[in-house]
């Protein structure tokens, strides 16, 4: 299990390069050990970037590496995505009423777990994702 300061390493490290592909460190040995996957980077591409910053306007350049950062390697739950794909909702609180949240693909194919997608979430959305957690 990761230490608070190896975890906090993790979050500082994350600094997101708008004009590139990013890699990040890989995932939490527990999240690992919890979802069942080897460990391997994390890769945040360019496109995904461009796609955020067209759909999810409430998210200002300054938050990416906050949110990316504190989803992946601090959450409170990681939840199902996709029915029957390898695609996880990594969730954290970070205020009243405020989650964020990234889609992570967790293929067995890539060289990469893959972002797909990142925002900030409010309760209820985030009460809504829970409801993927099988028990």
């Amino acid at each position: 299990m990761e230490s608070l300061t190896e975890k906090q390493k993790k979050i500082d490290s994350v600094k997101i390069d708008f004009e590139t592909d990013n890699i990040l460190p890989g995932l939490n040995k527990e999240t690992l050990s919890e979802l069942g996957i080897e460990d391997k980077p994390v890769l945040l591409k360019k496109s995904v970037i461009d796609k955020n910053l067209a759909h999810h306007s409430e998210v200002n350049r300054e938050e990416y590496d906050k949110i990316v950062g504190q989803s992946l390697y601090n959450p409170d739950i990681v939840v199902p995505g996709h029915e029957n794909k390898p695609y996880f909702n990594f969730v954290s609180r970070v205020g009243v009423d405020k989650n964020t949240v990234v889609l992570l693909e967790a293929s067995g194919n890539n060289d990469y777990f893959e972002i797909v997608n990142f925002h900030w979430l409010k309760d209820r959305q985030r009460r809504q994702k829970e409801k993927n957690i099988k028990d």
